[in-house]
């Protein structure tokens, strides 16, 4: 096991979900982290903590549904890196919608203050923490 492994305290899985019109679901925190380096999380990719007994796959899937409302599919995992400002993992996923709207109302209203689809070539202007590579090389950003 790595070190980056051992000090993670939580792998976080997240999902990368684009809409016909090439736009990426993003969520904003009613309440901002803050990282190692004084950095700052508002805007973020939809997605959570995954539990003992889950796959990555169903993690991304229901903390999507319960921070969206959408429902998703892994369709692939783009990236599992160690977070560069917060000490977890992180497991990025490319999600397909299964429906073009919203199935079930959104369980976590005291977390997610908005729910936005952006374009592609504005996701810069809202993360405010460094974006992974693989991640943009996969929505052709960089």
């Amino acid at each position: 096991m790595t070190k980056e492994i051992k000090e993670a305290k939580n792998f976080i899985n997240l999902g990368i979900i684009l809409n016909d019109k090439n736009e990426v679901l993003m969520i904003k925190r009613r309440k901002p982290e803050k990282g190692r380096d004084e950095s700052i999380l508002i805007w973020a990719f939809p997605g959570g903590k995954q539990r003992y007994n889950e796959t990555r796959e169903e993690c991304v899937r229901r903390e999507v549904l319960d921070e969206t409302g959408y429902d998703i599919t892994s369709i692939k995992q783009i990236s599992l890196t160690l977070h560069d400002q917060f000490p977890v993992m992180i497991v990025y996923h490319l999600c397909r919608l299964n429906s073009k709207k919203q199935t079930a109302r959104p369980k976590e209203p005291h977390e997610i203050s908005e729910i936005r689809w952006v374009r592609v070539s504005d996701i810069k202007n809202l993360i405010t923490t460094k974006l992974n590579e693989e991640v943009a090389r996969e929505l052709k950003i960089v």
